[in-house]
């Protein structure tokens, strides 16, 4: 696909790309914040030139307005646009991770403020007990998806832990409380799920595509967490993880859901945004490159002999 867009894409005037709603007798559009981080993620530094200087500032406006002031998290929607249709949700740390480091891309987020906002929001939840019964790889002092007391056991999703890792990385904050319990979890549940793709759709309940994860890992090694690039070069080496992963880049991509997939979100925007932003071909070649020195991890956890 080339940079055209087609014709089934909008660019939005309020700076709010496009998603699909369906299940649960659901059937409808959607604008929110989470498609517009992940259109814009994917573009990375050619967004803007991409789509033009006045929609680029109207979709980081409007990841601006997802913000909670009260606390400084983010939340999936506006905070004047919820729908109607959907339940009263706190900040959650998928969406605070992921915007706070599209704005911090984009200047819109100073580095005093991102370490504030990350050391002030997702460091002060993580779980305190797991769901039982539940896999071997879940953890205590993880990241909990939702940002509010009285969610405790909080489902423990791999994919948004990825992302809290890479915000955390980036902010300089990898000796925080959460960071190394979150990397050996993602490590440990990689190995868990070996080449059972059944197993690889448990790690995170919130994306019902497993590829998802392959591409948080991606994020996270590229924002500088050296620890989970043995996660990520055994994801590579592995022909399933290369298969989920590739299903994330389709033309139509289903890209989050409610627990284990009752509701999901697709966004042709989205898989516009990874054609044209180079995740459709695959791992960017400087991280591919990075990972060649990448033996073993340190603890034993993964033993990989060759490198992607």
């Amino acid at each position: 696909m080339d940079a055209s867009r087609p014709a089934a894409i909008t660019l939005p005037s309020d700076g709010l790309f496009p998603s699909h709603v369906t299940g649960h007798g659901m059937d409808m559009d959607d604008l929110n914040g989470f498609t517009t981080a992940q259109v814009l993620r994917a573009l990375g530094a050619t967004g803007r030139r991409i789509l033009g200087a006045t929609v680029h500032d109207a979709a980081l406006h409007a990841l601006l307005s997802c913000r909670n002031p009260a606390t400084g998290g983010f939340r999936f929607w506006p905070l004047d646009k919820h729908p109607q249709w959907a339940p009263g949700l706190p900040d959650d740390a998928d969406d605070t991770a992921i915007m706070a480091l599209v704005l911090f891309s984009a200047n819109r987020i100073s580095t005093p403020d991102l370490r504030k906002m990350a050391c002030h929001t997702v460091v002060c939840h993580r779980t305190r007990a797991t769901v039982q019964p539940g896999p071997s790889w879940q953890r205590v002092g993880v990241f909990k998806t939702w940002m509010k007391s009285g969610f405790d056991p909080d489902m423990t999703d791999c994919t948004v832990n990825a992302n809290v890792v890479a915000l955390l990385a980036k902010a300089n904050l990898r000796n925080v409380p959460g960071y190394a319990e979150s990397c050996s979890m993602i490590l440990e549940a990689i190995s868990w799920a070996n080449n059972d793709e059944q197993r690889a759709a448990c790690l995170s309940p919130f994306y019902p595509e497993p590829g998802e994860l392959t591409l948080a890992v991606e994020a996270a090694a590229a924002c500088g967490a050296v620890e989970l690039r043995p996660a990520l070069q055994a994801m590579h080496a592995a022909p399933m993880w290369r298969r989920l992963r590739e299903r994330t880049c389709t033309e139509v991509p289903t890209i989050c859901g409610s627990p284990y997939g009752l509701i999901r979100w697709k966004s042709p925007a989205v898989g516009w945004a990874r054609q044209i932003g180079g995740l459709a071909a695959g791992c960017p070649p400087a991280l591919l490159s990075s990972l060649n020195d990448v033996r073993r991890h340190s603890h034993g956890i993964l033993h990989v002999r060759n490198a992607c």
